[in-house]
């Protein structure tokens, strides 16, 4: 039995348990142990959510011109300046070439550089760096990163010739493909570019083409769509006719995914697109079918870090929140090749994959399809 001190600690204890001014003493100390971690947390916050905002308004700013406002960074303004300088010698070079060829597509029609995609790359790789300055010569041998060079004829022009006596001209060709033009680049500038390279010129380059610049915006608004990137899916797969996949669909993860979901299709908030499955960051990430890669971008919300694969016949699966892609837009990949790590980017609570299936522009259940 418990000594007449110990009975007495007890009572006085429950007392103090019980005592609202105790409670209020016990929460203002906490409180006051824990300010300095949470002042800490909300600076991060707010320093990750203005870096953010610094690096929307100076894609905004760059590409569509605008007074850059007084209250934006000093090197900030300096980049967008720099960066604009190089924007119009990139335009020279551009105009320069079509005073010289005239332009054709691959098949002879008349076609255009997108001189948006050639600014993002450059923007992607180069903005940032100090005092950034872009000579004629060397604007111009970025351009023909974008390009190829062909010969074609025509009717001669000139008095003395026959009627059917041609003459050959020359013709400059965008190059459409771009892994060939991630390759040009990377001989261009001595570097191969990485994948996350071509995710982060995907994202400049969708932002710029849909003007969305909002913070943490991790899907594009398009045709205004309630969920963006189902928009830029069906938009990339119009007019696709190639069939579908002959052969079935294996797990994106190595092993059973089954007792790794932790949010179905169709719950959680505001529906549920796509399936999550739980695993550590760094997991391997498979292609469930044989596709091309139909895009991949790095956003700061939203999917995050994520690409798409297009396996012909309107089937599109989707792979978010990864923590590094290893494959870029355009690449052909083979059912089981690995395409990214997992990881917990975006609007993400947690280390996890979230998988999708978009057939016919429909997103639908991963379950009908993953074995």
């Amino acid at each position: 039995m418990a000594g007449p001190a110990a009975v007495l600690a007890a009572k006085a204890a429950l007392a103090l348990a019980t005592d609202k001014r105790t409670w209020k003493a016990v929460a203002i100390a906490v409180a006051a142990i824990l300010m300095p971690v949470i002042l800490v947390i909300a600076c991060l916050l707010s320093m990750v959510n203005a870096t953010a905002n610094h690096n929307n308004a100076a894609v905004n700013l760059t590409f569509n011109g605008g007074i850059i406002p007084i209250s934006m960074p000093a090197e900030y303004r300096q980049y967008i300046t720099e960066m604009r300088s190089c924007f119009a010698a990139l335009d020279s070079a551009v105009e320069a070439i079509g005073q010289e060829y005239e332009w054709k597509d691959a098949d002879g029609d008349a076609a255009e550089l997108d001189i948006i995609r050639v600014k993002a790359v450059f923007y992607a790789l180069y903005f940032g760096d100090g005092s950034l300055s872009l000579r004629k010569s060397e604007a111009r041998s970025f351009v023909e990163c974008f390009l190829t060079y062909d010969t074609s004829t025509r009717p001669c022009e000139d008095e003395d010739c026959d009627d059917e006596d041609c003459e050959e001209y020359d013709i400059a060709i965008p190059i459409t493909d771009l892994p060939t033009i991630y390759a040009n680049v990377g001989t261009h500038i001595g570097c191969a570019l990485t994948p996350e390279d071509m995710a982060n010129i995907n994202e400049i380059y969708y932002r710029v083409v849909h003007g969305d610049f909002s913070v943490d915006s991790g899907n594009v608004s398009l045709n205004g769509g309630s969920n963006g990137t189902h928009a830029l899916i069906a938009e990339l797969t119009a007019g696709d006719e190639s069939p579908a996949p002959t052969c079935g669909y294996i797990s994106p993860i190595d092993g059973d995914w089954r007792g790794l979901v932790s949010c179905e299709y169709g719950t959680g908030y505001a529906g549920h697109t796509g399936m999550d499955i739980a695993i550590p960051t760094g997991t391997p990430v498979y292609a469930v079918a044989d596709g091309t890669v139909l895009f991949t971008r790095a956003s700061s919300g939203g999917y995050g870090i994520h690409l798409a694969i297009n396996h012909g016949g309107g089937i599109v699966t989707l792979y978010a929140h990864n923590s590094q892609l290893l494959v870029g837009e355009g690449q052909k990949v083979s059912q089981g090749e690995m395409i990214a790590l997992s990881g917990d980017t975006g609007n993400s609570t947690g280390p996890h994959l979230h998988v999708e299936f978009v057939v016919g522009g429909q997103h639908q259940n991963p379950r009908n399809y993953l074995p």
